[in-house]
């Protein structure tokens, strides 16, 4: 089976070290995506050593750079790293912490030039928007989203229901934007808000990167989930979240994600049930084909610099 891995980090130089772990995991290719808008991240130094990953495995990796706050003119930034060889654009602003850290609203009207040139020119998007709807639930809030400082029900943040408002108030604007909502757009508990989505934008697809409560809601209702894989099959793309530094094998999200589409018992990260069992041939769309139809049939070349 050949696996592309569309949504992976890095904090810090990276050097050789995603051809490495693409050559430990079997990757055809991946993408590397920029975290530039977080100071954690170094900010628009992100954009450079997600650069550098792809420079080290120019056949195989893809970048998708990110922008800066506050920018000037976010449209001019974004065409600065597309033509430094960016294949696409991510956006986590809409994360609760990064809208908190950052003050940037992408519904704003100084961010439209942007979104207007991506819709037009077709750039992939890859979008993470809001986080599990437990997150702002003080008794079903996990530990770990207190440890991560990622329990929202304080007040300090914005709720799910206006970050929901950030995204699809672009889409509203810009109707043929190609995105792909991050994590399942968060709709692991609530399938009728994402098959709207996908009902009424044709170039809109979801990752099943963890965000692992969604696992949870997959393994709960197989039968109604398993539905869903089959008839959106063309809009499902696989990811893991690997940061630089991550297990190349063992428990990691890419167990947890072939577990789950493929048939038997999945044990991974605390996460257990029984796979979906989907047909091979939507398994091998959703691990591959639906990426490089959303990015690309091979990486953009890196300019000379």
């Amino acid at each position: 089976m050949k696996i592309i891995d569309g949504h992976m980090h890095t904090k810090g130089a990276p050097g050789r070290w995603f051809a490495d772990c693409a050559d430990a995991r079997g990757y055809e290719a991946y993408a590397v995506l920029s975290l530039s808008c977080m100071q954690a991240y170094g900010g628009d130094r992100n954009n450079e050593e997600c650069l550098a990953a792809k420079r080290a495995d120019p056949a195989r990796a893809y970048f998708f750079a990110g922008l800066v706050h506050p920018c000037a003119d976010p449209l001019q930034h974004i065409r600065r790293w597309l033509d430094r060889g960016a294949d696409g654009v991510k956006l986590i602003e809409t994360k609760p912490t990064v809208w908190k850290e950052t003050g940037a609203d992408l519904s704003d009207a100084a961010f439209d030039p942007l979104f207007a040139f991506l819709e037009e020119s077709q750039t992939p998007v890859l979008w993470h928007v809001g986080d599990p709807a437990t997150f702002w639930k003080r008794e079903e809030a996990p530990d770990f989203a207190f440890q991560n400082g990622w329990f929202y029900g304080d007040g300090g943040f914005p709720e799910l229901a206006a970050l929901y408002g950030v995204a699809e108030t672009v889409l509203e604007r810009h109707p043929k934007l190609r995105a792909t909502f991050a994590h399942l757009y968060f709709c692991g508990d609530d399938r009728a808000h994402l098959e709207r989505l996908l009902d009424r934008y044709e170039n809109v697809r979801v990752d099943i990167t963890p965000g692992v409560e969604m696992y949870d809601h997959f393994f709960a209702d197989r039968e109604g989930w398993r539905d869903f894989f089959v008839r959106r099959q063309d809009r499902i793309q696989l990811g893991t979240d690997t940061d630089r530094g991550d297990a190349f094998s063992g428990e990691t999200p890419l167990a947890l994600a072939l577990g789950a589409l493929l048939g038997g018992a999945v044990d991974q990260w605390g996460h257990r049930g029984q796979g979906l069992d989907l047909p091979q041939a939507v398994v091998q769309k959703i691990v591959r084909e639906n990426f490089l139809a959303f990015a690309g049939a091979q990486p953009k070349p890196v300019a000379a610099d």
